[in-house]
């Protein structure tokens, strides 16, 4: 059991110490770009009513692959793009680490609609990582049957939704994410 403890927390620092030390180039910047305007593609055409949400937000932060991974310690990690105005501003690296019931491997996406501007203005210039439940809570849009999206929600400052998941993962576990901006290099 030490060997197996061990060799989680060396895979989830390998991870993470190779998330920071990466450089973020222009290349890298138009991909995710590229894969996030897929994404959202994705999402409009699946999803009935989205793109009047979109049309109203103050901003979109679009990660179109999330990385999800561990055995009782597991890591998620994954880059992002801000949209404001259907045009990219801004790149964000989105972290999170987790313990509790979970194994496996998974990739989602992930589409954050900012409906608030304050709420937006605070994640775009803060000095510091973003972390979601320290600094605001986020409502789960949900997606109905046929497609529809769920009313319930979306009028909260921000709201999340997961969707294209692959893999396969058990996760019962407690988790905080942050957000850092990048500096394309």
């Amino acid at each position: 059991m030490k060997f197996i403890i061990k060799g989680t927390i060396l895979a989830v620092s390998m991870l993470l110490t190779g998330q920071a030390l990466a450089a973020f180039t222009a290349a890298d910047a138009k991909k995710l770009e590229t894969d996030a305007s897929a994404a959202v593609a994705r999402f409009q055409s699946e999803t009935k009513g989205a793109e009047t949400l979109f049309n109203h937000a103050k901003g979109i932060l679009v990660c179109p692959e999330i990385t999800k991974g561990g055995f009782i310690i597991g890591v998620e990690g994954g880059k992002c793009v801000m949209q404001v105005g259907g045009k990219p501003v801004e790149y964000y690296t989105n972290r999170a680490g987790k313990f509790g019931f979970l194994a496996g491997i998974q990739w989602y996406s992930l589409i954050l609609v900012f409906n608030d501007q304050a709420t937006l203005d605070l994640f775009r210039t803060g000095k510091r990582d973003f972390e979601i439940g320290a600094d605001v809570s986020v409502a789960v849009g949900k997606v109905g049957a046929g497609g529809s999206l769920d009313t319930t929600n979306l009028q909260s400052p921000i709201v999340s939704f997961t969707f294209g998941e692959k893999g396969l993962m058990g996760d019962a576990s407690i988790e905080g994410a942050s957000f850092k901006k990048l500096e394309v290099e």
